[in-house]
């Protein structure tokens, strides 16, 4: 490697600061699964969903009070599309949390992988970005992942199969409204935001049930049931905050591809915790779906490069 292409200490050192967040980031993903399943011991999906905003809410007040964080400055300007965004992220975290217990975790993130494929097919109508050939690529060799983890026709489907597609497709909507939001908002608005009005959908939602069916109210949850929601709010939180500081340290291209140790890691922690099978069709179909992502980081990657 030549004096000219060769990184420097400086970099070097960024790029170890940007894997050890990322690496805590996965860590903090692989963690809140288990306690969001320890959690589902005591109380549903949607109790469970409804409580972990209050916890995040109420961390996040404490930090504006302790930082001496003026409220007027978390002022959305849009908060219409505030609204919409937590919608669907509200729908797709409780999506997420009633697929935990229904599939093994390695199928879980497999689908939730798809995500960022759903980003690349819908913001070029979202956000007027180009569809290109890597992109669409990419979508076509996510799909055929998931064809082969869910496998139709050949297995019964997984009943939290459609959740967990369901919860990768709403959790790519979010980031689309992010992106829009973040032309107008800083990240933290975006966070205080989601938080508080997620408490306020969530309340809505419990207090409206028994015109739906659900009739079970606000349940409080028992003392260890309350502790394991606790841990799922604390680690939502430091996910999120350690991803984004990884990429402030490096670039996408470098710190997107780490979140993929995610699959072997929840995979051995099934193996380990819940004495899930290690099906090897999961992981192909999942290795072809992180495939289909790394393909279009590249394409993205080349994107910037040469934006002509």
């Amino acid at each position: 490697m030549s004096a000219e292409t060769a990184a420097s200490p400086d970099e070097r050192g960024r790029i170890v600061w940007a894997v050890v967040w990322m690496l805590g980031a996965i860590v903090s993903f692989t963690a809140m699964a288990v306690a969001g399943r320890a959690a589902a011991q005591g109380v549903d999906a949607l109790q469970i969903a409804v409580w972990r905003t209050f916890v995040g809410v109420s961390i996040l007040i404490v930090i504006v009070m302790a930082r001496g964080i003026p409220f007027g400055s978390l002022v959305s300007k849009r908060p219409d599309l505030q609204i919409v965004r937590n919608l669907i992220h509200f729908t797709a975290q409780f999506c997420w949390l009633y697929a935990l217990t229904r599939m093994t975790l390695a199928e879980l993130t497999t689908l939730e992988f798809t995500a960022p494929l759903w980003v690349a097919l819908l913001a070029p109508f979202l956000l007027g970005e180009r569809l290109t050939t890597l992109r669409l690529a990419a979508v076509v060799l996510g799909f055929v992942g998931v064809l082969i983890v869910v496998r139709p026709g050949v297995i019964s489907l997984s009943e939290g199969a459609p959740f967990a597609l369901a919860a990768a497709l709403g959790y790519a909507f979010s980031m689309i409204m992010t992106k829009r939001l973040l032309r107008g908002d800083n990240a933290f608005t975006i966070l205080f935001w989601m938080q508080g009005l997620q408490v306020l959908i969530g309340l809505a939602i419990v207090l409206a049930g028994p015109l739906f069916g659900y009739d079970k109210g606000l349940v409080i949850p028992d003392a260890v049931t309350f502790a394991w929601i606790v841990v799922v709010g604390v680690l939502g939180l430091t996910a999120h905050y350690a991803l984004a500081t990884a990429f402030t340290y490096g670039d996408t291209i470098i710190v997107a591809p780490l979140d993929f140790l995610r699959l072997p890691l929840i995979a051995v922690v099934g193996v380990m915790l819940y004495a899930e099978p290690l099906d090897f069709w999961v992981l192909g179909g999942g290795l072809i779906v992180v495939l289909a992502n790394l393909l279009n980081i590249r394409g993205e990657r080349r994107r910037h490069a040469n934006p002509a």
